[in-house]
């Protein structure tokens, strides 16, 4: 494999862990603003805010994974500029806690929930100067390590093609046909490494929880009550995303740092999505007895809840069936 097809390869690596990366933000910030919103908090006008605070965020680091993608060794510092914009983001819920200390559980929560995920954008930075794939990418150095990786021969299969043909034949004389062998390499397909894996899962996860309560959105006319002036269905999807985005958080990033427990938690990410398909079964049966709702609209979102679980255990499949096999470069 000579130079650009290696820097070519580590290009969409890291493109898709950029995408990967922005969708991530884009979930927890709707996350955040779907806690900051309940009933359990008094001062739910504070989520406004954070609204407007959640949009610059997405912003900021549209513009700096944009210039990311570009390649150029310069675009990392500005990730840590958009790093610190983010990080300046603080000042408004700490104004507003010593202005009012009455609301010290919403805004702590809120302070709390920016803490975590400034530390994973922080890992996130430290993951453009470490990892061996953004140095080809941005540095133009290769290492030993991953150099031996791509140059290590694919595994092959000998595949026997027997070519018969008939020689010109004399008067009399029978035709002789001639068994020509040849060798035919095929590559066999690797299986996934868990990081790859990881990967796919997490846009799977973060993926429905944009889509699927958008899709609730579009066509809530479905899920109307009989007297239109209810629907249950974009609360409920939204809420059922948002807790399948929680539990399925610690299995992708087991996933990506390849740890031999991983099909263990999947499973048991497995059982917790069956006892909440349950609770769902029982929470839409409840809607259909009180009378406010046609059986159309029950339906619906019950097959509708299906297919997102469909598609989950669809990504999650690999990861039973696959055995693991240890990444040869391990991820910072």
């Amino acid at each position: 494999m000579n130079d650009a097809m290696i820097l070519n390869k580590s290009k969409n690596r890291v493109l898709a862990h950029l995408i990967f990366y922005f969708i991530f933000i884009c979930a927890y910030d709707v996350m955040t603003y779907y806690v900051l919103t309940l009933d359990f908090f008094a001062n739910t006008g504070f989520a406004y805010v954070y609204l407007g605070l959640a949009l610059a965020q997405v912003l900021i680091f549209l513009i700096a994974f944009g210039l990311l993608a570009t390649g150029q060794k310069w675009t990392r510092i500005v990730y840590w500029f958009a790093y610190l914009a983010n990080l300046a983001l603080f000042y408004v819920p700490i104004h507003a806690l010593l202005q009012n200390l009455s609301q010290f559980l919403t805004l702590g929560t809120c302070l709390a929930l920016l803490f975590v995920e400034a530390l994973i954008l922080f890992r996130i930075g430290m993951y453009f100067h470490h990892n061996p794939y953004c140095r080809i990418f941005y540095d133009h150095i290769l290492s030993e390590e991953i150099e031996q990786k791509f140059m290590a021969a694919a595994p092959k299969e000998r595949k026997l093609v027997f070519d018969q043909t008939t020689t010109a034949s004399t008067p009399g004389v029978a035709p002789v046909q001639e068994i020509v062998e040849e060798e035919v390499e095929e590559e066999v397909k690797e299986p996934l490494t868990y990081p790859q894996m990881a990967f796919r899962l997490g846009l799977c996860v973060y993926g429905e929880l944009i889509v699927f309560p958008i899709l609730c959105t579009l066509f809530s006319s479905f899920f109307a009550s009989f007297d239109l002036q209810q629907v249950f269905a974009v609360r409920e999807m939204f809420m059922l995303c948002i807790f399948s985005a929680f539990i399925w958080t610690i299995p992708v990033f087991y996933l990506y740092y390849d740890q031999p427990r991983s099909k263990t938690i999947v499973w048991g990410c497995l059982a917790v999505e069956a006892l909440l398909l349950i609770w769902t079964g029982s929470r839409l049966y409840g809607y259909w007895a009180s009378d406010l709702y046609p059986l159309r609209a029950i339906v619906l979102f019950g097959l509708l809840d299906l297919v997102r679980l469909g598609i989950l255990v669809y990504f999650a499949k690999p990861v039973l069936t696959t055995p693991h096999r240890p990444e040869p470069i391990h991820l910072p």
